[in-house]
């Protein structure tokens, strides 16, 4: 056989049993939880899309996303994502966990996701355990943008993860259910990043072609649930254009034709570029792992869950690393979708090596002793992130422009009288700052307006103005007389006390 029996589930204990999950809950704290709330708002993606989702709460607009007031065609994304943000705002404040928690508990999500395919298709929950730590110990999912930050690409992953999981079911088992469930959770891939959530379609059919399943395309359950992704996104975007027409072209400026036919605002990479970082940083410690996976399931018996789960990942984790390599437009992140997939991979070639090693020593290792070789293994990737986030924090404080989230907070607290002031920034464009005034509306009710350092001619004596930063204070300082009110860090509260 090509591997040996696995243990039976009336073999283990009860403790046993809900261990490898409460074990994977715990160890998600660090990768997933740790300083999760110290790094201040990002410029660019994050802080924007806070804003869309503070926006909605100071327009009572649920379906017209905004920024600085105006409908953000930048950021021509469907609501779910800062829908979810603006309901977390409103329970944990406009802060920088409020922001980000609900990322982590979408990447937790995802965690669970491979736990339970790990028990399904890998045969035990410390396989389960094994897929999830691969996953939390993955740079190029735990970082900036994905599971560390408040932008869309974890809550896309979950969909995309749980969506490919439930085709793998429906392959392997013909049950209508899984197609509609494929169906459910890409519309809500496609509601939460657009065409983005779709781009698993032709790897999902590949893998129908590929592993002798072309018979179940055949039913109409399948193209029921295309058709509900069809009808989900369409009736988006014909709501949201006759709402504010316009939309559909930003779309295609933005989202789909721009950035497959040119690169945008820089990013291009060559074709191998994706490839290039999944090998060199992404996901370095696990490669080998993955494709000895792969190797082993092609010599697993035809139609074995082992030899399905191989050409499965494969199929869908190829393709769409094809088809973002080919779009133009290239950015660090696009890939994370991938990594849950090759991360249970890395896990099936792991544990069907100890299986064939245990079956050639004639060995049957105890319960105990397999906790302790998944833990094994995982523990310096697991290190090695922990200090990739303490590096992170570490640097929290090298942009004054990230910093005016703490100066306002530790003005809140210090200064409460004060309510009404000029947010002076260096003039570059970063969403961050505006993120944090508008923030400082929602949490304290404070009256606030922003300006450029270099347009302060309408400032006057007696106002109050907050700067963060040489280049957004020293211009007031060379022209204005004034007093300190609270300084922190490289943010000053100033009152303006005359003309130099």
């Amino acid at each position: 056989m090509f591997v040996p029996k696995k243990p039976s589930v009336s073999d283990l204990a009860p403790w046993q049993r809900w261990a490898p999950l409460a074990l994977l809950l715990g160890l998600s704290f660090f990768p997933l939880f740790w300083l999760l709330g110290s790094l201040p708002v990002q410029a660019w993606d994050e802080a924007r899309t806070g804003l869309n989702g503070l926006e909605i709460w100071r327009y009572h607009d649920w379906l017209v996303l905004r920024h600085n007031g105006q409908p953000d065609l930048w950021n021509s994304k469907p609501p779910l994502w800062p829908w979810i943000l603006a309901v977390s705002f409103r329970l944990l404040g406009a802060t920088e966990l409020g922001l980000r928690l609900p990322s982590a508990l979408a990447a937790l999500a995802t965690m669970w996701l491979l736990y339970r395919a790990g028990q399904r298709w890998l045969g035990s929950s410390l396989a389960g355990l094994l897929a999830g730590l691969i996953l939390l110990t993955t740079q190029g999912y735990v970082q900036l943008h994905v599971a560390r930050s408040g932008d869309f690409d974890t809550l896309l992953t979950l969909w995309t993860t749980a969506g490919a999981l439930a085709w793998l079911a429906y392959l392997g088992t013909g049950r209508n259910r899984w197609a509609w469930a494929t169906g459910i959770f890409f519309s809500l891939a496609v509601f939460t990043k657009g065409i983005a959530g779709v781009l698993f379609g032709p790897g999902l059919l590949l893998a129908a072609l590929l592993t002798g399943h072309v018979s179940r395309l055949r039913r109409s359950a399948p193209w029921l649930a295309v058709g509900l992704v069809i009808l989900t996104a369409g009736s988006w975007y014909a709501l949201r254009e006759m709402i504010a027409p316009g939309y559909l072209a930003a779309v295609w400026q933005y989202e789909v034709g721009g950035p497959a036919a040119a690169e945008l605002e820089g990013h291009h990479h060559t074709l191998g570029w994706y490839l290039s970082a999944i090998v060199q940083r992404e996901f370095t410690a696990w490669l080998i792992p993955a494709l000895l996976g792969w190797l082993l399931s092609a010599w697993a018996p035809r139609t074995s869950r082992s030899w399905l789960l191989g050409r499965f990942t494969a199929s869908v984790a190829g393709c769409f690393l094809l088809a973002i390599s080919l779009v133009k437009t290239k950015l660090g992140w696009y890939d994370a979708p991938i990594f849950p997939l090759l991360a249970l991979q890395a896990a099936a070639g792991l544990v069907w090596t100890g299986r064939i090693l245990a079956a050639h020593l004639k060995q049957r290792p105890q319960f105990n002793q397999r906790l302790v070789g998944v833990l094994s293994i995982a523990v310096l990737p697991y290190y090695a992130q922990r200090q990739f986030i303490r590096d992170l924090d570490k640097h929290r404080l090298d942009n004054p422009q990230l910093l005016y989230g703490r100066h306002l907070r530790a003005q809140h607290q210090q200064l409460p009288t004060l309510t009404n002031y000029v947010l002076v920034t260096d003039g570059a464009f970063n969403d961050s700052p505006v993120f944090y005034r508008t923030a400082a509306e929602f949490n304290y009710n404070h009256q606030t307006t922003s300006i450029a350092s270099w347009d302060l001619g309408w400032l006057r004596p007696g106002q109050t103005v907050v700067a963060c930063g040489a280049k957004a204070y020293r211009p007031l300082l060379q022209r204005y007389q004034t007093r300190v009110l609270l300084r922190t860090d490289s943010c000053q509260t100033l009152e303006l006390l005359g003309l130099r």
